[in-house]
């Protein structure tokens, strides 16, 4: 019965078959690479989680198997330098609104630029599946990611009280409008 269907499949499931282009970007004289993250993938994912929050695994592995896998049209991306990834970034359509899930850079490696390409980049996904919005949570406490945010165009909407499990810190909803 598909197949006397093919536009109509074609134009629902068109959305979650987006490829994304490996890309090579230069900051500082060094070379990194962005691409699109699969499962084999998860153990580089878990180990950044681990230095970004000193020790804590906000997301376990069946976490990150649920969005890669996911129906909604999703984009993971991992920067990598030599091979090892040094940040990572994931983002969820549902609707008209690009959530992104998870945006995380080593200490080392921030401050030049990098969490703002992933922005970037969740950005372009989100507008090339017509998304009226973008959202993202962020812990109270992340005062250098607000900042970060807010240079980026998103706005607060509201407090989320003892949003985070593991020390229940409040987080802040932010909203971005396309």
């Amino acid at each position: 019965m598909w197949r006397r269907f093919n536009p109509f499949q074609s134009a629902l499931f068109r959305n979650f078959r987006k490829q994304y282009t490996t890309k090579k970007i230069r900051i500082n004289e060094r070379e990194f690479e962005i691409r699109q993250l699969n499962a084999g993938d998860i153990k580089n994912l878990l180990d950044v989680q681990r230095k970004v929050y000193e020790g804590e695994t906000p997301w376990v592995r069946s976490a990150f198997l649920a969005e890669l896998y996911s129906r909604h049209a999703h984009l993971y991306l991992g920067v990598l330098e030599e091979n090892q990834m040094i940040g990572f970034m994931g983002v969820r359509v549902s609707l008209s609104d690009g959530h992104i899930t998870n945006i995380a850079v080593l200490p080392e490696f921030q401050g030049l630029g990098i969490g703002t390409i992933l922005l970037e980049e969740s950005e372009k996904f989100s507008r090339s599946l017509d998304c009226a919005t973008m959202s993202l949570e962020v812990r109270r406490s992340n005062q250098d990611a607000q900042r970060l945010y807010r240079r980026f165009g998103y706005v607060s909407r509201k407090v989320l009280p003892q949003y985070y499990d593991e020390n229940q810190e409040d987080a802040i909803d932010m909203v971005k409008y396309l």
